[in-house]
């Protein structure tokens, strides 16, 4: 058959979606309907067929009008419906009426969604959230109309070896030492960790061992309204870190994004897309949560540690936690490669 997944959300949610795109790859031709931010997620991805792209207008660039954007989407609508869907699945917690709009264009007899009270045009419609589900969990529930009863796999992010290489050369790494990245941005302010207990933090991994730190965040001014950025707090922790072996990696793109961190021997980061990123490079994960749900967006499938805030706001996570928790899983990792 020939299924068309529409995943028009966040990075990080495209991501968790590779799992089940994975799994119908199998059987089906998978295409994907995604928006110009999230699009090269799936960059290398061997299971998907073909991508049909749109912008949102807020992502529209410089230079392009709402009317042109429109137009382009007029056109993939029509791209979509010459394809002849069988399936369009709506990948989303529960259905609402955007992704439903693509669906209806894509023409096919059959549209699945989460959601019991969903129009009748969608014709599988499935429960919502059964208990505690990851969100992974969650997803792959799309698949069961079709047949698929199995546990998802791993997330899958693919990347060439010149991107690699490109990465390797720009953060100068020693390959005899460890190499751990700390992410320091969080689109949610209760999500943010002080910039002081990052700079804490490097300098007592720095005394514990010999290692090369990496530091991640999202480029930018603080005061940008469209896309804030966290270029400040990156340049007071490196100078709190003066004379620590911590690298600036200031990544463009979700693509540098990926292949920086799939430098790292372990990574640091609060909840978010960089979170998932990470994951998605199999990069073992020590994850902070403030005011999001850690069971359902927490570390799939990799070895991490989940430090959730009483409170609800990573400030009240100490230095002396996210050490504690960052060494014990090195501890983990390492006692497993070397029974391997």
């Amino acid at each position: 058959m020939k299924v068309l997944l529409i995943r028009r959300e966040n990075i990080g949610d495209l991501i968790l979606t590779t799992p089940l795109i994975a799994m119908l790859a199998r059987d089906h031709q998978v295409d994907m309907l995604v928006n110009s931010y999230n699009r090269s997620v799936l960059d290398g991805n061997p299971h998907v067929n073909k991508i049909h792209l749109y912008t949102k207008l807020h992502h529209s660039k410089d230079g392009q009008s709402k009317v042109g954007v429109i137009l382009k989407r007029l056109k993939t609508m029509l791209a979509i419906r010459r394809e002849k869907y069988d399936v369009a699945i709506i990948v989303k917690e529960e259905w609402d009426k955007r992704p439903l709009q693509w669906a209806k264009a894509s023409g096919a007899k059959r549209v699945i969604a989460i959601g019991e009270d969903a129009p009748s045009c969608i014709t599988d419609k499935l429960p919502r959230m059964r208990g505690k589900q990851h969100l992974v969990e969650l997803l792959n529930t799309l698949a069961e109309p079709l047949g698929y009863h199995e546990e998802p796999g791993p997330l899958e992010l693919y990347l060439s070896e010149h991107e690699r290489e490109l990465a390797f050369k720009y953060a100068d790494i020693n390959p005899d030492l460890p190499v751990y990245g700390l992410q320091i941005s969080a689109r949610k302010v209760k999500q943010q960790w002080p910039a002081g207990r990052f700079i804490e933090l490097a300098r007592r991994l720095a005394a514990r061992e010999n290692c090369q730190l990496l530091l991640f965040w999202a480029p930018g001014a603080e005061d940008n309204p469209e896309h804030p950025g966290d270029d400040g707090k990156a340049m007071q922790i490196l100078e709190g870190c003066r004379g620590l072996p911590i690298t600036p990696f200031k990544t463009s793109t979700i693509r540098e994004l990926m292949a920086a961190m799939s430098l790292c021997d372990q990574v640091l980061t609060s909840d978010g897309g960089a979170l998932h990123i990470a994951v998605g490079v199999q990069r073992p994960v020590v994850a902070l949560f403030g005011n999001s749900d850690a069971f359902c967006w927490r570390p799939w499938k990799v070895p991490n540690r989940v430090i959730e805030a009483n409170d609800r706001d990573v400030n009240s996570i100490s230095t002396d936690q996210v050490f504690e928790a960052f060494t014990d899983l090195r501890s983990e990792v390492t006692d497993s490669k070397n029974r391997d």
